[in-house]
């Protein structure tokens, strides 16, 4: 049960980085499209809400997030 949360939480995290890029990427565009800036910023609210469910204590969220972007990088 707990590789399963943890995947789950791992997957959540990636969404999340991957919105922040396509975010930044948009906002770097000549003529950035509001709508989609919007879908994008609401999407990636979700998936911070859902990672505050499994983790109310922001401290430990970010120790979490930590690893599993740092296992990211070496996979």
């Amino acid at each position: 049960m707990e590789w399963q949360v943890s995947i789950l939480i791992e997957r959540l995290i990636a969404a999340h980085r991957l919105l922040n890029r396509e975010i930044r990427r948009e906002l770097a565009r000549r003529a950035p499209d509001s709508s989609r800036l919007t879908r994008l910023k609401k999407e990636r609210l979700a998936i911070k809400d859902r990672l505050f469910r499994h983790f109310p204590d922001a401290a430990e969220m970010r120790r979490i997030a930590r690893g599993a972007i740092a296992r990211a990088r070496h996979a």
